[in-house]
């Protein structure tokens, strides 16, 4: 993250008006994101009693107002937009999200390696001894296998007669 400069008095006066709730205001800027999209609600013109209206202004929409990539935004202001939040996240949280997700990746990357070095030492074991992991490969099929399935010591697989037997009598 860079530190940005502190705002001068004009900006400061600005975003004091955009966040506050004055009669003549028709919308109030809720908050920001750290990548500076700025939150919006308005109450619904259609329905006065009912849930606010809420929408996003981009800060970079390349151009294109029309295209939108949901993903960009932050899963909290999500939320907020879709009404399953009710208040809007705070930067302390959006930051410690962040973050989270910075240790998320560093561990993937890490397993990742790790797997990649595991199939390399696998195949070169394999290419060492061909025969041993054949003969290997052939004993875990076969402690894999149910014992109904190996078939009769004998070597036939055809099945024994079977006649049952009288339950004991209980006395």
């Amino acid at each position: 993250m860079s530190s940005k400069a502190p705002l001068s008095t004009l900006q400061r006066l600005r975003l004091i008006y955009k966040t506050s709730r004055f009669p003549w205001k028709k919308h109030i800027m809720v908050g920001w994101d750290l990548d500076g999209n700025e939150y919006w609600e308005m109450p619904n013109p259609n329905n006065p009693g009912g849930r606010w209206k809420r929408w996003v202004q981009l800060k970079e929409h390349d151009g294109d107002v029309g295209l939108f990539e949901e993903n960009k935004l932050p899963v909290q202001w999500q939320a907020w937009l879709r009404h399953t939040r009710f208040e809007a996240p705070r930067i302390q949280e959006l930051v410690q999200e962040q973050r989270r997700l910075a240790i998320l990746r560093e561990r993937v990357r890490k397993l990742e390696i790790a797997e990649r070095e595991e199939k390399l030492r696998l195949a070169n074991k394999q290419h060492q001894e061909p025969a041993a992991a054949a003969a290997a490969a052939q004993e875990q099929k076969e402690k894999e296998l149910p014992a109904f399935k190996k078939g009769s010591p004998e070597g036939g697989d055809e099945p024994e007669p079977w006649t049952p037997s009288a339950p004991a009598r209980r006395g």
